[in-house]
């Protein structure tokens, strides 16, 4: 599999943000794990902008090492009383 550049999507402001997409190869999670933790609130929120009809999370330096470091402490299975 290719993969794309998204650095086009950024704007220039933005250029080493990560997007939702690359934050998942860091963190080796599917995307739609990452959308859960976020809406949960076990994860910095993303910051949000528009590129035409888009709407991209994207994600400082600073918080992709933290959410590395609270992926790194997530252990398997479901909390208890769950």
């Amino acid at each position: 599999m290719v993969r794309r550049d998204l650095d086009y999507l950024k704007p220039e402001r933005f250029r080493h943000y990560f997007t939702i997409k690359e934050l998942a190869e860091r963190v080796d999670r599917d995307t739609s794990w990452i959308k859960r933790l976020e809406r949960e609130g076990r994860i910095p929120v993303a910051t949000r902008i528009e590129k035409g009809e888009l709407r991209i999370r994207l994600w400082s330096p600073e918080q992709v090492e933290e959410i590395e470091i609270i992926m790194s402490e997530m252990k398997p299975g479901r909390p208890p009383g769950s």
